[in-house]
Parts: C-alpha cells; structure tokens; sequence
C-alpha cells in the first residue's frame, strides 16, 4: 500500500477554518460482499488509495494542501481552498476512470473496484477529532444517494461521481476538458433528512470485455459463414462451403 497520507499539519487546518474547501468522499462499492474475503478487501484497499492519491498528484494537489481521513471502504479528502475546485473534476475524474478501468480490465470479481465519489464545497471547522461543518454532512449524502448506487450497480461503470449544484453551476458547467458537462444528468437525493438536488457522472460503463461469440454445432459460424475476430492472416486458399479435390 501506499505510504499513508495522513491529516495535514495542524496550522494548514486552523489556517482553513471557516473557509470554503473542496470536500471529497470516496467509497468502494460492495465492500463488504460475502464474496470478498479479507485478503480480497486488503488488496481493493490498495488499490483504491493507490488509485485517489495517484489521481490527486496528477490533478496538481501536493500533499500539504490535503487532508485525509481513512473511512475503512473509502476516504474523507479536504483539499485547501488554495486549489481550484475545477480540477477535483477534470483532470481528476478522468484519471480516476482511467486507473480504474486499467485494474479492473484485469481484475477478477472479488477484487474488482467499482468508486463512488461524492464532491461539494463549504467551510469546514477543525476540531481535536478532525473535521465538521455542514459540507461534511452534505457531501456524506451525496455518497450514499441511492440513485447513484443504482445506476452505477445497474451499469458496471468502474466510477460513479456525483457533485452538488454548487459545484455543478459554478465549475462543471464551465468545462472545456476532456469531461463534458452534458455527460452529468441531474438527479434526486433524499438520504436520512437531506434532499437535494445533484450532478451525476458515470465512467467505464459498457466497456467490459465482452465474452466470445459462441460456436454453432458445425463449427463454422451461422449458415456456414466464416467469422474472423481481430486481425487474421489467411495463407494459402481458404474455400466456404464444399471443396472439390481432383486426385489423378
């Protein structure tokens, strides 16, 4: 695993008191399936915070303007309001795809991760404990919509992320990146005493392998056809149907 990211120094904290910071909570779909043993659950661990902090560094967020705080299936992430907000979302929602459907393509079931992540913007207020504050509660909502659940069980993307539309209206609508904004739909939230409105992204849908077309009886293809799969190389002839052979 990577070498902990642990909580900012405690004058980074004080000094964003009461300011707006960009709030991030990730969690790892179905954590805690039967199917997973603990082994399983140390590696998708592994990869998961290999896979957000790698994203961070490549999104341009140094390690003095996070802090962390681990959540077992996921992560708190607080990031300075130092930082654009713009870039929690392009680059970092791609590269999170990217490094998703790089594991996953090889990945079996019970090692697979499927990420929701969950962004907004508020103060945040330190404490002894950590952090609070209202952008904490709203963006735990945000994590735990049941529409973004559904839709990401339903479709097999690698990432679900969802944002509020503060976010929304004042940094993804104004994207000109790699990430159109158009690919967010608006949706409900109700969760406990929260509902609200948001933003959701889905990345990696559809784009599993897909299985081997299967044989007809003869083997050959359907009708006697003869199907290729890649690039092929035929030398020699090559003759559908009945072949004739005169022997003298």
């Amino acid at each position: 695993m990577d070498a902990p990211l642990d909580r900012a120094p405690a004058g980074a904290l004080a000094t964003w008191s009461g300011l707006n910071c960009s709030v991030l909570f990730c969690d790892v779909a179905g954590f805690g399936d039967p199917s997973r043993d603990d082994d399983d659950r140390r590696v998708v661990r592994d990869v998961t915070y290999g896979v957000l902090l790698s994203a961070l560094d490549a999104s341009g967020v140094a390690s003095a303007d996070l802090y962390r705080e681990d959540r077992g299936d996921g992560a708190l992430v607080v990031v300075s309001p130092a930082v654009p907000t713009a870039s929690l979302v392009d680059p970092l929602a791609g590269h999170l795809a990217a490094a998703l459907r790089g594991h996953n393509y090889r990945a079996s079931h019970a090692v697979r991760v499927q990420l929701r992540v969950a962004l907004h913007v508020g103060p945040v207020i330190p404490d002894a404990e950590g952090l609070g504050g209202q952008v904490i509660i709203q963006t735990a909502r945000l994590l735990e919509a049941p529409v973004l659940k559904t839709a990401l069980a339903a479709s097999g993307a690698d990432l679900g992320f969802i944002v509020s539309p503060f976010v929304y209206d004042a940094f993804v609508a104004h994207l000109h990146g790699p990430i159109d904004p158009r690919a967010f739909e608006r949706v409900s939230v109700t969760v406990k005493e929260t509902t609200t409105d948001a933003w959701m992204y889905l990345a990696g849908a559809g784009d599993r392998p897909a299985a081997p077309a299967p044989r007809s009886p003869d083997g050959d293809g359907p009708n006697g056809a003869t199907i290729f799969s890649g690039d092929v190389q035929v030398r020699g002839d090559l003759v559908l149907g009945d072949k004739i052979i005169h022997e003298r």
